[in-house]
């Protein structure tokens, strides 16, 4: 694509910075100064981030954050709500096309305003300052509380299911106490652990990272290893594959197969540390996706060459149940508690990253300026991890019910998502002159299915879950008056709209 150009003053011709195109859009964006004076305020003591990633790291990297407790958790669901074997797979792939038409889009906006400050950035100079503070708010109180719990409810199975005397029903597990007090525990130690600091959170997340890409490979080699030895499972799970489909419940289906790839937008947070983000954020988006698609449906596979599709439709531990078949039931115990270990990883990686977006919020006036207390013993943001904790806590004492908490966190996400796409649109709009190193392919086309795809989910999961969705939608737009009456116009941490704006752009 080729970039715009504006005049100067000064009559020279020159390429429009991210800066200088989004202050010439709107009076409201522009240099920051301290206290009224005329000289500019910089920002963080001018200290840049690094730009050391290559495209394998940056591959590597978001592959990591998207491969998570997903691929454990959902097969089931997933199933369920599809009504046959053949819906449920193609679930997965429509799903993988979704996340990688929306990651294109992330693409544009990292590309063209490469900062750390992801959506709620996007959002600021698409719609404006209330809309970020939106984003800010739903991301805390909607999308990573509910992370956190959709995760820490399937350790607790998992790991009520390995460690138990007796054997559990599958569908006693959503409703066994022991499940909701285990799951409450396990959010109240990591936030503590993560309180401790960053070295320790970063231990233990690396350590659990590695048990969970060895998990999937185990999954993936005890699948191809049965059905080489007896193909009779699959061959019956797939002689009627569309067989008992339901239109109605390909959109509940769709989400429980999203929740898999959430995450496919943070490479846009990695756009700082990148060598070349031109040129690799688009084929981090790209490759990454066909990636994590390949490994979720071999995934699902296994689990089909293994398991009758109504075992699987009932489970919320299939990656136990696959153990028990192929290796034995002790066997079967051990990977449900190994299962349950690296889903501690995903757990502590999303505090550990949610405590820290809610410090910068604070830092860039976005949340009271409180949440951005750093501890000077541990260096940790303590602050917004115990808010972050505290909060989760307490919809976990809510519920502790996988299906409630995925529609609670999926009405909220697929909104946002949606919106980030209609970002991508405005900025096109209201920006034209934006250099644009990458542009999305088939402009509006793109950005407009994803718009449409994350109306119908939103809408899918109202009539599916109303209550759980009426719930997420009165948290975020409660937003609004809370800004207008409590926000604007405030200056928690030296920080003007301007001012924030400006340094989310620079």
């Amino acid at each position: 694509m080729t970039a715009g150009r504006v005049i100067r003053p000064s009559g020279m011709a020159s390429q429009i910075t991210p800066v200088e195109a989004a202050r010439d859009a709107s009076p409201r964006i522009g240099v920051a100064h301290r206290n009224g004076d005329s000289e500019p305020l910089l920002r963080a003591s001018g200290v840049k981030l690094r730009r050391e990633l290559s495209l394998f790291d940056s591959l590597s990297i978001n592959v990591g954050i998207i491969v998570g407790s997903g691929i454990f958790t959902s097969p089931g669901v997933v199933l369920l709500a599809a009504g046959s074997v053949g819906a449920g797979l193609l679930s997965w792939v429509v799903a993988g096309l979704l996340a990688l038409l929306s990651s294109l889009t992330f693409a544009e906006l990292g590309a063209s305003i490469p900062l750390a400050g992801g959506s709620g950035a996007f959002f600021k100079v698409a719609f404006g300052r209330p809309w970020s503070f939106f984003y800010v708010w739903t991301m805390f109180f909607a999308v990573t509380a509910g992370s956190i719990n959709l995760i820490a409810t399937s350790f607790a199975q998992y790991l009520l299911s390995g460690i138990s005397s007796v054997e559990i029903e599958h569908g006693e597990l959503n409703g066994d106490v022991r499940v909701k007090y285990i799951a409450i525990l396990c959010v109240v130690m990591l936030t503590f652990l993560n309180c401790a600091g960053v070295r320790f959170g970063a231990v233990v997340q690396n350590l659990l990272g590695a048990c969970k890409a060895a998990l999937v490979a185990l999954v993936v080699v005890l699948g191809i290893s049965f059905y080489i030895n007896d193909r009779t499972v699959l061959e019956r799970n797939m002689s009627q594959p569309f067989r008992g489909s339901s239109l109605s419940g390909f959109g509940p289906s769709m989400v429980a197969a999203l929740w898999a790839f959430c995450g496919w937008g943070d490479v846009v947070f990695l756009a700082e540390e990148m060598k070349n983000p031109e040129k690799d954020i688009p084929r981090t988006a790209f490759y990454s996706i066909a990636i994590v698609t390949i490994t979720y449906l071999a995934v699902n596979l296994s689990f089909l060459s293994v398991l009758p599709s109504t075992d699987v439709q009932s489970s919320v531990t299939v990656a136990m149940d696959l153990g028990k078949v192929v290796i034995g039931q002790g066997a079967g115990r051990w990977i449900a508690i190994i299962v349950s270990i690296s889903l501690l990883g995903s757990i502590n990686g999303v505090i550990m990253c949610g405590g820290r977006y809610l410090y910068g919020a604070a830092k860039s006036g976005e949340a009271h300026r409180w949440l951005g207390y750093v501890s000077e013993l541990t260096g940790a943001p303590t602050t917004a991890l115990i808010f972050q904790g505290a909060w989760s806590v307490l919809l976990l004492s809510w519920s502790s019910n996988f299906l409630e908490i995925l529609s609670y966190f999926g009405a909220a996400s697929f909104f946002i998502y949606g919106l980030s796409a209609a970002a991508q649109i405005q900025i096109r709009h209201k920006l034209p002159d934006l250099h644009r190193p990458y542009g999305v392919p088939f402009h509006p086309v793109v950005p407009i299915i994803v718009i449409c795809t994350c109306v119908y989910l939103v809408f899918s999961t109202i009539s599916s879950s109303f209550f759980q969705s009426a719930c997420a939608f009165v948290f975020m737009f409660v937003s609004f008056p809370v800004y207008y009456f409590l926000v604007k116009g405030r200056n928690p941490g030296g920080d003007t709209e301007t001012d924030v704006t400006s340094s989310l752009l620079m």
